[in-house]
């Protein structure tokens, strides 16, 4: 089982999934909305995805592919990277593995056309008739790092 795992500037995004390669499947995405007002809030995010985690230990050996905060002038805001810190930090208490993920490897990894965006891509390979209901950039990037993961 893998666990594509995609941090926002408000929510860290979830998308479970299992299998590999033609039989890889996505079996549910949800969102964490969080806040950075506090180490509370923090703590709070921190308490959460240790708990998701530890369920979805049980049982199966469970792979962290997270999508990585990108740095730089266009890079992710201070509350993405902070929530990339505290699922990294949630995954090394249950003693998961992570594997991070570099968003500028998406294109090539997801197969994209010359000029075609790789969320776009992983909508279109994941969510084609747009019926998941969860569906955002988040979880496109959660679905996508699941995937990379999943067929390496």
């Amino acid at each position: 089982m893998i666990f594509g795992i995609a941090a926002t500037k408000s929510a860290v995004v979830i998308a479970e999934t299992k299998g590999t390669g033609n039989k890889f499947a996505i079996t549910a995405i949800r969102s964490i909305p969080f806040e950075v007002q506090s180490g509370d809030h923090l703590a709070e995010l921190l308490r959460c995805l240790t708990t998701i985690f530890g369920r979805g230990a049980r049982g199966a050996s469970l792979t962290i592919a997270l999508l990585k905060c990108s740095s730089g002038r266009f890079g992710s805001c201070l509350e993405a990277i902070k929530a990339e810190a505290i699922t990294e930090l949630a995954a090394s208490q249950e003693g998961l593995h992570v594997v991070k993920v570099a968003p500028q490897s998406l294109k090539r990894k997801l197969g994209c056309a010359a000029e075609q965006k790789w969320r776009d891509r992983a909508a279109e390979l994941f969510n084609p008739d747009g019926k998941r209901q969860n569906w955002s950039k988040g979880a496109a990037g959660a679905v996508a790092v699941a995937f990379t993961v999943a067929v390496d």
